[in-house]
C-alpha cells in the first residue's frame, strides 16, 4: 500500500477499478444571466500576472520500535501544520538572475496508532521542504512582487511494518506574481447591507408569538358525511 500520486482535476472521477471519467453536465444547465453593471470604477487592488501551482503527495515513515508495545494495530491521521518560527522560517522568494523561484518550509504532522498497550499519539519533528518552479521572464521584473500560498492535508496514514507508519502529506502550492493597480471594472454599485450579527444575551430571549393566538378552525365533519344518506329519499 502507498500514498497516491495521482492529482485532482475539476469535474474528473475515478472509479475504483481505477477508470477516469468526467462529471456529466446537468441537462437543465443554463449559464447566468448576468445583468448590465450600473458604473464603472477604478479601484486599487493586487493584480496576479502570472500563476502557478504544484501538487504532489510526499511519504512520511514513521519508525515507531522505540515506544510502540508489540505491534501496531491501526492507524489514523490526525492533522498537520505548518511550523514557523525563528528556527523554522517560511521563504517565498525570487532566484536572482534566473527565471525560477523557491519556496521552502517546515512543517509537523501527527497521527493516532493503538498498538498492544493501548491507544497513543504521535507528533513530529518538523520536517523542512522546499520546491523550486520555473515562470516566465515576467520574474526579472522588480515591480512584481512573488507571493506563495501553502495547503497541507495529512490525507492517510497506514501500517507500512509492525512497528512503523507510513502517512500520506499533500501539499498544493500556489505561486504568484502580483503587483498593486489601479484598475477599471464594472461594478453595480455598493454592497447591500448585511444581516444583523447574532448577539449573545445574557437575559431571556426575545418573545415571539405564535400567530394566530386562537385555538384552530375544527374542520366542518358535515362535508365528509360517509353514511350513504344523500338525502334522495
Amino acid at each position: 500500500m502507498g500514498c497516491s500520486k495521482n492529482t485532482g482535476y475539476s469535474g474528473i472521477q475515478q472509479k475504483k477499478s481505477g477508470e477516469i471519467y468526467r462529471r456529466p453536465v446537468p441537462s437543465q444547465f443554463k449559464p447566468m444571466q448576468i445583468p448590465e453593471p450600473t458604473e464603472v470604477v477604478c479601484i486599487k487592488t493586487e493584480k496576479i500576472y502570472e500563476s502557478c501551482e504544484s501538487v504532489e503527495t510526499n511519504e512520511q515513515i514513521t519508525d515507531l520500535c522505540e515506544v510502540a508495545v508489540g505491534e501496531i494495530e491501526d492507524v489514523w491521521c490526525i492533522d498537520v501544520e505548518m511550523v514557523s518560527d525563528k528556527k523554522h522560517p517560511f521563504h517565498c522568494e525570487k532566484i536572482p538572475n534566473t527565471n525560477r523561484a523557491k519556496i521552502s518550509f517546515w512543517y509537523r504532522f501527527r497521527f493516532a496508532y493503538v498498538d498492544q498497550s493501548g491507544q497513543k499519539f504521535y507528533s513530529s519533528r518538523p520536517v523542512y521542504f522546499e520546491k523550486m518552479v520555473i515562470l516566465s521572464d515576467q520574474i526579472s521584473d522588480k515591480r512584481l512582487h512573488l507571493q506563495c500560498d501553502v495547503f497541507l492535508d495529512c490525507f492517510e496514514c497506514f501500517v507500512s511494518a509492525s512497528q512503523q507508519v507510513t502517512c500520506c502529506i499533500g501539499k498544493l502550492l500556489l505561486i504568484r506574481l502580483v503587483a498593486m493597480v489601479q484598475l477599471l471594472v464594472p461594478a453595480y454599485g455598493f454592497c447591500d447591507e448585511p444581516e444583523s450579527c447574532t448577539e449573545v444575551e445574557a437575559g431571556c430571549p426575545g418573545f415571539e408569538p405564535v400567530w394566530p393566538p386562537f385555538p384552530p378552525q375544527p374542520v366542518n365533519s358535515n362535508n365528509n358525511n360517509d353514511d350513504g344518506d344523500n338525502g334522495d329519499g
